[in-house]
């Protein structure tokens, strides 16, 4: 007799139907799983037989065959244990319920029978909703985190036990409270709190995280490259439920989603060291493809501290993601893509030993030091950053204890720049679909919204000449002109911004 049910298949952020077969024939006992999966999909069959076991079923004493189909998709994970066990209490006749052809099911197993958490619950629930299916069966540890998906019936279970109790009585099943998913502000900190002077610096990360432009800090050690780095994360906008959903999403396929906070509400900053493997930034693996950094700081924030240091590969990797907004991973039988807008910050140091030009203490390095510690850094890498900016050691004391006698003008309300500057930008782009920031802008869109001054033109024309601007940075300073025209209040760019916006490119050393 032949039973099937229904489970799910993670591939990258996508999911997949899958059918669990099981049919239980006379003949010697054996237990055989086919469906091309992997080494924890066969491991299963001792956790299946354990489970039915110690929860009080039979384990049927013949042959026992689990198909997993599609068998050209691999399968993966403990995820398919509660199907699976399922599937062998129906083909066995030791459970009755009649609504199996509109119900999911998703779980690993417990020796004892136990449901235990899974990896992607908010992914495999948002796809449940899409094929219309009405139930879902998953681990009660996952319920808060599939609670977020409305318009679903998600019945959180803690054992197999627990899903036999269900079947013979529905009525007694007692619903748990279901997630909310609030935009409220969480509390927020002054911003740039406990850093004091690099004014210059303050304002160049307000125009970052105005229109999400790229920077790389350049300055010796200890002059707050990243502690400035770091205080972007106390400016940048909230998170709307869209890119809650989708960035909980990320997290929970990668296992990093907190059981207690079952989604994230505020951006990701991602920091990386150069120790980092290039799998770990870009993503992918062998057999299954994971979320790498850049995709966990998808919209949030990727630093990379000491970016020179880091193999040549894996800063090159970068390109594609640095434009594409996504990062494409092929395999010989499939293609996955992973999401990638992300704002990347970079920091390095003028040379090796960091004190080039430095007036507190003697550079040590060599000319051919110093010149192949630049060369680390291509230079399609480096016109692929926004904005540059060098940092120069602060004299605490005169920026922590102030004179009272001076007359020291108070900071400026950065908050309500940026947040001028982005609702600026939102109307702006209300008809652009996914456009949201002026880092985004095609050069269509470029066309289309980004009016000037005469004198602004001219400035920009003779800068392109003079600076010998390719077309990236020469794209690249008007995006990053629109928004320093946006922070001002100003409708059209103008001289200022285009020259305040050609202070913050590269120009070589």
């Amino acid at each position: 007799m032949t039973n099937k049910i229904l489970s799910i298949g993670l591939l990258g952020l996508n999911c997949f139907l899958v059918e669990v077969e099981a049919d239980i024939s006379g003949g010697l006992p054996n237990f055989t799983i086919v469906g091309l999966g992997d080494a924890s999909v066969q491991e299963s069959k001792e956790r299946v037989r354990s489970a039915l076991k110690n929860s009080g079923f039979d384990f049927p004493q013949s042959r026992k065959t689990i198909n997993l189909a599609p068998a050209e998709m691999k399968k993966q994970g403990a995820l398919y244990d509660f199907p699976i066990a399922v599937a062998l209490l129906k083909a066995s006749n030791q459970i009755d319920y009649s609504d199996f052809e509109k119900s999911v099911f998703i779980g690993e197993l417990s020796l004892s029978g136990n449901l235990k958490p899974i990896t992607g619950a908010l992914s495999i629930t948002e796809f449940v909703k899409s094929q219309n299916y009405s139930k879902i069966f998953i681990p009660k540890a996952n319920f808060a985190e599939a609670s977020l998906i409305s318009g679903l019936e998600i019945i959180p279970l803690e054992s197999l036990k627990d899903f036999v109790d269900y079947t013979k009585n529905p009525t007694n099943y007692i619903s748990v409270k279901k997630t909310e998913i609030s935009n409220e502000v969480l509390s927020q900190k002054p911003a740039f709190s406990g850093i004091s002077g690099h004014e210059f610096a303050k304002r160049a990360l307000c125009v970052v995280a105005s229109g999400a432009h790229s920077l790389l800090l350049d300055g010796p050690p200890g002059c707050g490259k990243t502690l400035l780095a770091r205080s972007v994360s106390d400016i940048l906008p909230p998170l709307s439920t869209e890119e809650m959903l989708l960035s909980t999403k990320i997290f929970s396929i990668s296992g990093l989603l907190d059981p207690k906070i079952p989604i994230i509400r505020e951006r990701p900053f991602r920091e990386v060291n150069p120790t980092a493997s290039l799998v770990s930034i870009i993503g992918g693996g062998v057999k299954y493809p994971r979320p790498g950094e850049i995709t966990l700081a998808h919209n949030g924030v990727l630093y990379l501290d000491e970016i020179p240091e880091f193999p040549r590969k894996s800063i090159e990797s970068l390109r594609q993601p640095f434009e594409d907004r996504k990062i494409i991973i092929n395999r010989s039988n499939f293609s996955i893509s992973f999401p990638a807008n992300f704002i990347l910050l970079a920091s390095k140091n003028p040379c090796p030993c960091g004190y080039l030009n430095s007036e507190k203490k003697r550079c040590i390095c060599s000319d051919t030091q110093i010149q192949n510690y630049k060369k680390r850094l291509s230079g399609p890498i480096l016109d692929r950053f926004d904005m540059y900016l060098q940092l120069e050691d602060q004299v605490l004391h005169k920026t922590i204890f102030k004179e009272e006698k001076q007359n020291i003008p108070s900071e400026p309300d950065y908050r309500n720049l940026i947040n001028t500057a982005l609702e600026r930008q939102k109307f702006r782009f209300k008809d652009e679909g996914k456009i949201r920031r002026n880092s985004e802008m095609t050069l269509n869109q470029i066309k289309k919204y980004c009016k000037f001054e005469e004198k602004a033109l001219n400035a920009l024309k003779n800068a392109s000449a003079t600076l010998s601007l390719s077309s990236r940075a020469y794209l690249k300073t008007i995006k990053l002109s629109q928004t320093l025209s946006d922070l001002s209040g100003s409708e059209k760019i103008g001289e200022a911004q285009i020259n305040e916006a050609l202070q913050y490119r590269y120009r070589g050393e």
